[in-house]
């Protein structure tokens, strides 16, 4: 399960919700997401095709990414879901954060190759940014990539991702990003030297997310470990 951006703020970068009633709404998305709960996302999709909303459609297609991103990889994706949000991404013309939180978003939905290529793109843009938002998107976006290189088993980029990752500052709320960005690290180097100790120092950073309440998302991070050692 990679980390949405907003923390999931975008996470909640995702969104550009205005509005309360947006706020309350992306918080109750982002809460079901990293609870895994699918039966609660569709259910915010029913609400909102009844709501007279003026923008439901587009806060629907996002909330139906969501819910797509939770899917495993046996199960039939919505490939109009998909491409709706893969265009919507290519058609903001520049590289700016509404863009950026978007493709952090719903990066599963490219593939490997021109994740890395927006990446890089954005990396070279915006690693120098001082502005908090923008280096939270960076850092769900190396979290998310690390993710997504490790589970197509390609190790190539692992080592820039992550010294571009150190050049962002450490800041309270970007704690939980950080935390996963130091798990897929260990967990690659574990792959190549099956050092024990990284292979702990996985385990501690599971055990930690669990206790910190998300216990679900925690048994996707040990699911995903036993997958890849």
């Amino acid at each position: 399960m990679d980390p949405l951006c907003s923390f999931f703020k975008e996470l909640s970068l995702k969104s550009n919700f205005q509005h309360e009633d947006k706020i309350d709404l992306e918080a109750k998305v982002m809460d079901a997401y990293y609870h895994s709960d699918k039966i609660l996302l569709e259910k915010i999709i029913q609400d909102l095709e009844k709501s007279s909303s003026t923008d439901k459609t587009d806060d629907i297609i996002i909330v139906k990414g969501w819910l797509e991103s939770l899917k495993e990889d046996e199960e039939e994706p919505d490939i109009e879901v998909r491409n709706a949000l893969k265009d919507r991404v290519f058609n903001i013309p520049d590289l700016n954060k509404e863009k950026l939180t978007l493709f952090c978003n719903f990066m599963d939905f490219y593939d490997l190759d021109s994740n890395v290529m927006i990446a890089r793109k954005a990396i070279n843009k915006f690693i120098s940014s001082n502005e908090t938002e923008i280096q939270e998107v960076l850092l769900a976006m190396l979290a998310n990539l690390l993710c997504l290189s490790i589970k197509e088993d390609n190790y190539n980029y692992v080592e820039y991702l992550v010294t571009s990752s150190e050049k962002l500052p450490l800041k309270p709320q970007f704690f939980f990003y950080k935390d996963m960005i130091c798990f897929y690290k260990y967990l690659s180097s574990y792959h190549f030297n099956h050092n024990k100790d990284d292979l702990n120092t996985c385990l501690t950073i599971i055990s930690n997310v669990k206790l910190a309440g998300m216990s679900e998302y925690g048994s996707e991070l040990e699911k995903f470990l036993n997958n890849h050692i």
